[in-house]
């Protein structure tokens, strides 16, 4: 049995003014044991000041990919 590759994860932020996703960290679980919850805990740091995703292996796995969503859902309900 082959042992799955290890998820790479990317902090992305969007930027208004050049009107696209800006990477802002990676985090890499092959070389860092930590690298998952890192990801996780800066993910939720960057959320509250406005549109931010997180992906796992290229596709979005927390946050929107419509940055404008952000705006529409309920944060502080």
């Amino acid at each position: 049995m082959t042992k799955p590759a290890a998820p790479t994860f990317e902090l992305q932020t969007y930027d208004y003014l050049d009107g696209a996703w800006k990477t802002l960290s990676q985090f890499d679980t092959t070389t860092d044991d930590r690298a998952e919850g890192n990801a996780y805990f800066a993910y939720e740091t960057h959320a509250i000041a406005g549109p931010t995703r997180l992906l796992k292996d290229g596709a979005t796995h927390r946050g929107y990919d419509n940055p404008d969503d952000y705006y529409a859902a309920d944060h502080w309900a």
